[in-house]
C-alpha cells in the first residue's frame, strides 16, 4: 500500500536540503552554465540575426534554433540533476570531469526527461482541448481559458511529479524501476503532490514578479543596467529553481522508493 505523502514536510524537507546544501549546488552546476549559457546567447543572437528581429519573418529557423537551445539545456539539466540525486542520495561527490557528466545515466535520464515531456504535453491536450472547442463553440473563450487552466495545471503537475519518481532511480543506475514503477509507489497522493507543483508554481510566479519589479527599477536608471540586471537575476533565480525542483524529486523517490521520514 502507498504511503500517504506530507506535503508540507516534503516541501520543507527539500528547501533544507537546498539551503543546507547550496555550496555544493553551485560547484556542480557553475561550470555547465558557464558553458551553456554563451552557447544559448550566441543562438539566440544568430536567430536574432537570421529573422531580422522578427521571429514570424522564419517560422523554420525559429523553431529549429529553440528547439537546440531547449536540447541544451535539457542536457546541462539531466548532468546536473544526476549529479546532486547522486550527492543527496549517496553522498558521492564528482571529480574534476565528471561534474560534465554525460554518461548513459545523463543519456537515460535526458531521454526519460522528454517522455515525460512529451506525456504532459500530450495530457494538456488531451483534456484541455475539448473544453476549448466546447467554449469556442459556447462563444465563451476567455471562460474556458479560465476552466482550461484550472483543470489542465493539477494534471500536468500531478503527472510531471508522479511520473518523475523515476528521474533519481535513472540516477542512481537502477534499470528495475519504470515508469509504471513510480505511478504505483505514488499512487493514492495526487491532492499532496499536486500541492508540491502548486508550491512551485507559486513560487515561481513570485520570483517573476519579483525579478520585473527588479528590472523595472534598474531600467529606470540605465537601459542597459535594466537589461543586465534582469538577466543575471534571470539567471540565479532560474539556477535555484532548477536545483529545488531536482530536489523535490529526490524528497520524493526518498519517501516512496526508500522509506526515508521527512
Amino acid at each position: 500500500m502507498p504511503r500517504p505523502l506530507p506535503a508540507g514536510p516534503c516541501i520543507g524537507h527539500a528547501l533544507s536540503s537546498v539551503r543546507n546544501n547550496i555550496a555544493y549546488a553551485f560547484r556542480i552546476s557553475w561550470p555547465w552554465y558557464a558553458v551553456f549559457v554563451p552557447v544559448v546567447v550566441a543562438l539566440s543572437a544568430l536567430l536574432d540575426r537570421a529573422t531580422g528581429g522578427n521571429p514570424q519573418a522564419s517560422p523554420g529557423a525559429t523553431f529549429l534554433i529553440n528547439l537546440l537551445i531547449a536540447l541544451i539545456t535539457l542536457l546541462a539539466f539531466a548532468s546536473i540533476a544526476v549529479n546532486w540525486h547522486r550527492y543527496i542520495l549517496l553522498d558521492e561527490v564528482p571529480r574534476g570531469r565528471d561534474i560534465f557528466r554525460l554518461d548513459d545515466k545523463t543519456w537515460r535520464y535526458f531521454g526519460n526527461l522528454l517522455l515525460i515531456s512529451l506525456a504532459v504535453v500530450a495530457a494538456g491536450l488531451v483534456v484541455g482541448l475539448p473544453l476549448g472547442l466546447i467554449g469556442g463553440l459556447l462563444g465563451a473563450i476567455d471562460a474556458s481559458m479560465i476552466l482550461i487552466a484550472i483543470v489542465v495545471i493539477p494534471v500536468i503537475g500531478v503527472l510531471a511529479l508522479r511520473l518523475g519518481v523515476k528521474l533519481p532511480a535513472i540516477a542512481l543506475g537502477r534499470r528495475d524501476f519504470g515508469m509504471r514503477d513510480a505511478w504505483s509507489v505514488t499512487n493514492g497522493n495526487n491532492l499532496p503532490v499536486f500541492l508540491i507543483f502548486l508550491f512551485e508554481i507559486v513560487v515561481a510566479l513570485g520570483a517573476g514578479l519579483l525579478l520585473g519589479a527588479l528590472a523595472y527599477a534598474a531600467n529606470a536608471v540605465h537601459g542597459m543596467l535594466g537589461i543586465a540586471v534582469g538577466f543575471g537575476l534571470q539567471l540565479v533565480v532560474n539556477w535555484i529553481f532548477t536545483i529545488f525542483s531536482i530536489t523535490v524529486l529526490t524528497s520524493l523517490y526518498g519517501f516512496f522508493v526508500e522509506g526515508r521520514n521527512y
